[in-house]
């Protein structure tokens, strides 16, 4: 069940794949999913690239939040290649975009839209109840030696805060 969605029409130009990215990444952050910002703007560059490369036609991008958030790009190429991630060479300078798409996304793929095709990728939302490792503070990552059993700060501890303030 979608519950919000957001598209941007963009011209078959490669000035198009920064002018997506940013905006999926606007719309991420106006949703409230900031965790997920730098794979869905990884994963919207390459779709477009691949799009704009291999098309050449205007795509339309496409993000659907749900149960997971979906980012999707049109075009109006009328051929459906079947998508493969096959072993390229490891010198190889690009071919490289849906194995990465794979690599950061729950899931991806492409199918038949009328007029031509969609290429998309999923991410799982994160879970907003759960606590962040970032956020954790420094002082609940002490070593029990400067803690006693009963969780008060040892002597030796209150001493060496004395010191450092001075």
């Amino acid at each position: 069940m979608t519950t919000a969605e957001r598209h941007i029409e963009l011209p078959a130009e490669l000035t198009s794949v920064r002018e997506g990215r940013l905006f999926a990444r606007d719309v991420v952050r106006e949703w409230g999913l900031d965790g997920l910002a730098d794979d869905v703007q990884l994963g919207t560059s390459e779709l477009i690239t691949n799009a704009v490369r291999h098309a050449r036609t205007d795509v339309v991008l496409s993000l659907l939040l749900g149960d997971s958030l979906t980012v999707e790009v049109k075009d109006a190429h009328p051929e459906l290649r079947r998508a493969e991630l096959e072993a390229d060479d490891e010198l190889a300078t690009s071919g490289r975009g849906l194995h990465i798409v794979a690599a950061v996304s729950s899931d991806w793929g492409v199918r038949r839209v009328p007029g031509g095709k969609a290429v998309w990728f999923t991410l799982t939302l994160p879970d907003l109840d759960a606590i962040d490792a970032d956020v954790f503070m420094l002082r609940d990552r002490r070593s029990d030696d400067r803690a006693t059993n009963d969780g008060t700060e040892s002597t030796e501890s209150r001493e060496l805060q004395a010191r450092a303030a001075r």
